[in-house]
């Protein structure tokens, strides 16, 4: 008798026949990376970093209207030409000051109706206290009934209520009427402005940012094996690539509490005071940290910080080049760190001259994973 081969049978067969060489495991790619040679070297006695970052203002504000409307006015400067002209990017505002204003018929209207609506429920509860004083005085002598003192004194309460909640409108639209008007919430120097005369804006919709340049700073990442030698309120120099002839003597104002996830770096916020407002948002400026005092010049091996990563014990490891079977392979080795002289730190245990460390890319490997060398 001739056996036939259903389908369902036939698409078994076939899942068995190719599904049986499917089991070899897919190979990674391997992590490209950088390598060093290193070497005894004798460190810079400084033992110091410099850093560079963006100024930024200490405080930046968007400012925006509440409530929608049409700009009818803006605040008036004079210009260098010595004529009137709108407000604009790079003006000076001080606290208080009246930026711009949209259109408050509507707004003034609305004030004037709750107003009216109060002063009615005003009358009405006036009237209703008087009402319900008559009915206790009556209730009292028992010459009047329960029910009807009951109802005067509803009449009373209900006015009450009514008086309150027009009074709330009222106050709401006195608001609303209010913010018609933009103001300057600081002193400080427009640096974006986005509307214009007879312009639409809806509510929330950014119209100035004012920036306070009074005092400025730049905020720098700093390693953690560094972050534990300087202190809130260290004096540190600062140097501003617009002024390459200027010093500017500043601060440290915030260490941050916790590392980025991913540099692993400390934010450390420098304030600069800026009374002349000579220096302005978004130049380039630079400081040298020093890491530690009195770092003599002895010959040590030297690693950069890129290279230094994470142990498993908590301490400080670097991933040495190693080969195997399969190609180049990242091995975590822990070190015990000493001095940083510039962008490089002095490792005292841990590597020997020679090794090849691994410089870029540290941070993404594991121990024994494949990497590819790459210039």
């Amino acid at each position: 008798m001739k056996t036939t081969i259903t389908t369902t049978t036939a698409l078994l067969l076939c899942l068995l026949m190719f599904g049986c060489g499917g089991t070899k495991p897919i190979q990674q790619a391997p992590q490209a990376v950088q390598t060093r040679t290193i070497a005894m070297q004798t460190p810079d006695s400084s033992g110091s970093i410099r850093f560079s970052a963006v100024v930024m203002p200490d405080s930046q504000v968007s400012v925006a209207f509440r409530i929608p409307g049409y700009v009818i006015a803006l605040k008036q400067v004079r210009g260098e030409d010595g004529r009137m002209r709108d407000i604009a990017e790079g003006d000076r505002v001080e606290k208080g000051t009246v930026l711009a204003r949209i259109r408050g018929t509507e707004y003034q209207d609305k004030v004037h109706q709750s107003a009216s609506q109060t002063d009615a429920a005003q009358a009405a509860f006036e009237k209703a206290r008087l009402d319900y004083e008559r009915a206790k005085n009556l209730f009292e002598s028992q010459s009047l009934t329960k029910p009807e003192f009951d109802a005067a004194r509803a009449q009373y309460d209900s006015t009450q209520a009514q008086v309150k909640a027009y009074q709330a409108q009222t106050a709401e639209a006195q608001v609303s009427l209010s913010d018609t008007t933009l103001v300057a919430p600081f002193s400080g120097n427009i640096v974006k402005k986005t509307i214009d005369l007879g312009a639409y804006v809806g509510p929330g919709l950014p119209t100035f940012a004012i920036a306070n340049t009074d005092l400025v700073k730049i905020v720098v990442g700093v390693p953690d094996i560094m972050v534990r030698s300087i202190k809130l309120g260290q004096a540190v120099d600062v140097g501003i690539d617009a002024f390459p002839n200027r010093t500017f003597h500043a601060r440290i104002s915030r260490i941050s509490a916790a590392a980025d996830t991913v540099t692993r770096n400390f934010d450390v916020e420098v304030a600069i005071p800026n009374h002349d407002r000579s220096i302005k948002s978004g130049m380039i400026g630079s400081l040298q940290l020093v890491h530690e005092a009195g770092t003599q010049n002895v010959a040590s091996l030297m690693v950069p910080l890129s290279a230094i990563v994470q142990a498993n014990d908590g301490k400080y490891g670097v991933f040495v080049l190693s080969n195997s079977s399969t190609g180049s392979i990242a091995r975590l080795k822990g070190v015990d760190v000493g001095s940083i002289s510039g962008t490089d730190i002095a490792v005292i245990k841990g590597l020997a001259s020679g090794e090849q460390i691994i410089t870029s890319g540290a941070n993404l490997l594991k121990d024994g994973q494949r990497v590819e060398v790459v210039q």
